[in-house]
């Protein structure tokens, strides 16, 4: 498979914690181009990126292994969006 060579400037990201949030990937390579790579239809793709909490196991080591880094660091990227989505939404 031949990958986009953004693939590894946001890989250089995450690792020197410039990308601290799942979403954040994608501003810095376009939606279209990891989800016709991987071979994910852009709708439920960019639902993965609005509510990734409902990702399978199997798009996370996907998308993990698109990007060369840990499925581990890809978990915490998307935890790290989780909570500060649920952050904003807490009932008073």
């Amino acid at each position: 498979m031949v990958k986009d060579k953004r693939h590894k400037t946001v890989k250089i990201l995450i690792e020197g914690a410039h990308v601290n949030e799942f979403k954040e990937i994608f501003e810095h390579i376009p939606k279209t181009t990891v989800a016709e790579e991987l071979g994910i239809h852009f709708n439920r793709f960019n639902n993965l990126i609005d509510k990734p909490a409902e990702m399978k196991v199997n798009d996370l080591f996907l998308l993990s292994g698109y990007f060369e880094i840990e499925g581990q660091k890809m978990f915490e990227l998307i935890h790290n969006q989780v909570s500060n989505t649920r952050k904003g939404t807490r009932k008073k």
